[in-house]
C-alpha cells in the first residue's frame, strides 16, 4: 500500500501541470458551464445583447450591430462576434449557446491567472490557489452566468496586463513575444469595450513599470513598433468600416457620448451618477467568501508597510521589488488600486464595471492563502478570518431557517413557493461552514481552503437552479407570453406603452420592429397615433396594469379588446 501511495505521489509530482489543468477544467465546468442553460435570458442587458447577437447572426451584417431593427452604435462588436461564432459552431441560438462565449472567456481568465501565477512566482500551487480564488468569488461567478459585455473586457484587458508583466519574468529572447501578445489582447479589449480597452491596460502597465523603475522597457522599438502594428491590424478594420458606414453619427454616439461624456459628466451620457465610494461595498461583497481574509490582509499589509518605511526611512527602499513575490504583490496592488480609482472617479458608474480589478484581488488574496496552505504562514489571520466568515454564514443560515418556519405576515405564500430553495440554502449555509470549522480544529490547511471553494460551488448551483429562474417571474414571463401571442399573427404591429424597454419581448417577436412608447403627455399622443385603425393590421398593445387602470376611465381603450391579463401587464388588441 505504501509503495502504491509513493507511486501515485511521484506520478502527480511529475505531471503536476497537466493534473492542475485537468482539475481547473473540471471545476470550470462545474462553476461556469453546468446549469448554464436552465434559466431564461434575463432583462434588460442580457436579453438586449443576446437578441443583438441573434440579429447579427441572421442578418450577416458583422459591422453594424442592430437592436429592434435600429442601428446600435454605442458598443463595439467583439461580444456579438463571439456569440455569432458559437451560433455557427453549435448551429443553435438557444440560451446555453448564447451564454457559452461569456462562460468561455471567464474560464480563459481563470486559466490565464493560473499560468501567470505559476510562471511569475515559480509555484504551481500559487497559480492554482489564485485561479480558484478568482473562480469562486461571488461577483465573478454571477457575471459569468449572464451574457453581458463586461466579462470579455475583464478577460482581455487582464490578459494584456499579464503579458506585459510576464516580460519581466521571461528570458531576454522571449520578452518581445510577451509584448506582442500584450498588444494583441489590448486590441481585443478595445473591440470588447471600446477605448477604455487601451486606457486600463496602458495605465496599469505604465504605473507598474514606473514602480519597477523600468519605464524604458515600454518604449523599446523592438517591442512598441511591431506591437502597435499588431494592435492596429486587429482593432482598426472595424473602426474604419463602421465609420465609413455611419460617419459622424457613429463618432458622436460611440466616441463622444459613450466614452468621454459619460466619464466626465453622467448627465451628458446615460445618467448613472453615483458616489465616489460606490464600488467599495461591491468589491468587498463581490469577493465573498474571501472578504474577511482580504480585510485582514489589508490591515496586515498596512502595518507591515509602515514598519518597513520606518526601518528604511526612504521611499525608494520601501518600494523595493527585488524578489518575485514583492514584485507580484506590488503589481497586484497597483493593478487593483489604479483601476478602482479610475472607475470611482468616473461620473457614470455601474456595478459590473468593477469586475475588471478582480484578477488583481485574486493575486493578492491568493498570496495570503498560498503562504498559509504551503508554508503555514499567516496562520492566526487565516483562522480568525475564516472563523468570522463561517459564523456569519451559519447565523445567516439559522436566520433563514427561522424566517422560513415563522414567516412575517403577508409574505408566507411567497416563502412557501420557494420552500425547496430555502431548505437547501439554509442547510448549505450551516453545513459547509461547520465543515470548515472542523478543518480549523483539525489544522488541515488545504481542506480549509477547499471548503471555501466548495461553499461557493454549492452556492452558484443553488443560484442557477432556484434564484435566476425566479427573476423572470416578476413580469418578464408575461411579456414573453404576450409577445408570442402577437408574433403568431401574420399581419400585426406590437406596441408597448407605459414601461421601460424590456428586450425579452424580442425573444419571440423578432421579425418586426416593436414600438416603445413612454407614459407621458407626448407619449399619450404618440400612442393614439400609433394605434389608429389600419386596414388588415392588428395592433397589439402591452401595457402595465396600473397605467391601464389610470387611463381606462378616460375611454382611451374603448376600441381595444382585452386578450389576456397578467399580474403586472395586460395585452390588448385593436
Amino acid at each position: 500500500m505504501e509503495k502504491f501511495y509513493l507511486t501515485i505521489k511521484t506520478f502527480c509530482q511529475k505531471h503536476s501541470n497537466i493534473l492542475n489543468v485537468i482539475i481547473l477544467a473540471l471545476f470550470c465546468y462545474l462553476f461556469l458551464f453546468h446549469n448554464l442553460g436552465i434559466y431564461p435570458l434575463i432583462d434588460i442587458d442580457e436579453t438586449r445583447y443576446v437578441n443583438m447577437s441573434r440579429d447579427m447572426f441572421f442578418l450577416k451584417d458583422y459591422v453594424t450591430p442592430y437592436l429592434n431593427f435600429e442601428n446600435f452604435l454605442e458598443k463595439p462588436p467583439l461580444y456579438f462576434w463571439l456569440n455569432v461564432i458559437t451560433y455557427h459552431i453549435f448551429n443553435d441560438t438557444g440560451v446555453f449557446v448564447s451564454r457559452f462565449a461569456t462562460a468561455l472567456v471567464a474560464a480563459f481568465s481563470v486559466f490565464f491567472t493560473y499560468f501567470f501565477g505559476a510562471k511569475t512566482m515559480q509555484s504551481k500551487a500559487y497559480g492554482l490557489i489564485c485561479a480558484f480564488v478568482l473562480l469562486s468569488s461571488v461577483w465573478f461567478l454571477l457575471l459569468s452566468h449572464i451574457a453581458i459585455l463586461d466579462m470579455g473586457f475583464m478577460a482581455f484587458s487582464m490578459a494584456a496586463i499579464y503579458c506585459a508583466i510576464l516580460s519581466e519574468f521571461s528570458k531576454e529572447q522571449n520578452k518581445k513575444y510577451c509584448w506582442y501578445f500584450a498588444y494583441f489582447f489590448m486590441a481585443l479589449s478595445v473591440l470588447a469595450k471600446g477605448l477604455i480597452g487601451i486606457i486600463i491596460p496602458a495605465m496599469v502597465v505604465f504605473l507598474c513599470f514606473l514602480a519597477f523603475r523600468k519605464t524604458k522597457e515600454l518604449f523599446k522599438p523592438l517591442y512598441i513598433i511591431p506591437g502597435i502594428i499588431i494592435f492596429l491590424l486587429i482593432s482598426a478594420p472595424w473602426h474604419v468600416l463602421i465609420y465609413k458606414a455611419h460617419g459622424t453619427i457613429w463618432f458622436n454616439d460611440y466616441i463622444v457620448k459613450h466614452h468621454f461624456a459619460r466619464f466626465i459628466n453622467s448627465s451628458l451620457g446615460l445618467g448613472r451618477k453615483q458616489p465616489f465610494l460606490f464600488y467599495l461595498p461591491i468589491v468587498f461583497a463581490g469577493i465573498m467568501p474571501w472578504t474577511v481574509s482580504f480585510i485582514s490582509q489589508i490591515f496586515r499589509g498596512i502595518r507591515s508597510a509602515i514598519k518597513n518605511y520606518k526601518a528604511a526611512k526612504s521611499i525608494k527602499v520601501w518600494f523595493t521589488s527585488d524578489t518575485n513575490d514583492k514584485k507580484i504583490i506590488l503589481f497586484a496592488v497597483i493593478y487593483a488600486i489604479s483601476t478602482f480609482l479610475f472607475f470611482s472617479v468616473s461620473s457614470s458608474k455601474l456595478p459590473t464595471y468593477v469586475l475588471v480589478l478582480f484578477p488583481a484581488l485574486a493575486l493578492i488574496i491568493g498570496y495570503f492563502w498560498w503562504g498559509y496552505v504551503c508554508f503555514d504562514k499567516y496562520t492566526k489571520n487565516i483562522k480568525i478570518s475564516s472563523l468570522i466568515t463561517f459564523v456569519i454564514l451559519i447565523l445567516t443560515g439559522v436566520a433563514g431557517a427561522v424566517f422560513f418556519y415563522f414567516p412575517p405576515q403577508g409574505i408566507a405564500q411567497y416563502i412557501q413557493q420557494a420552500s425547496s430553495f430555502y431548505c437547501y440554502a439554509c442547510t448549505w449555509l450551516i453545513i459547509m461552514p461547520l465543515i470548515g470549522c472542523l478543518c480549523i480544529i483539525a489544522k488541515n490547511r488545504a481542506l480549509l481552503f477547499i471548503s471555501h471553494v466548495f461553499l461557493m460551488l454549492g452556492t452558484i448551483m443553488l443560484t442557477t437552479v432556484y434564484v435566476f429562474p425566479t427573476i423572470t417571474n416578476y413580469g418578464q414571463n408575461e411579456l414573453e407570453k404576450f409577445s408570442k401571442i402577437a408574433a403568431a399573427e401574420t399581419s400585426n404591429e406590437l406596441i408597448t406603452f407605459g414601461f421601460a424597454r424590456k428586450y425579452s419581448l424580442m425573444n419571440d417577436y423578432d421579425k418586426k420592429i416593436i414600438y416603445i412608447i413612454n407614459f407621458d403627455k407626448k407619449g399619450l399622443e404618440d400612442f393614439k397615433k400609433a394605434t389608429t385603425k389600419k386596414n388588415n393590421v392588428k395592433v397589439y398593445t402591452i401595457i402595465r396594469n396600473d397605467v391601464y387602470e389610470i387611463l381606462e376611465p378616460q375611454g382611451i381603450f374603448r376600441h381595444f379588446k382585452q386578450v389576456e391579463k397578467g399580474q403586472k401587464y395586460i395585452l390588448l388588441v385593436k
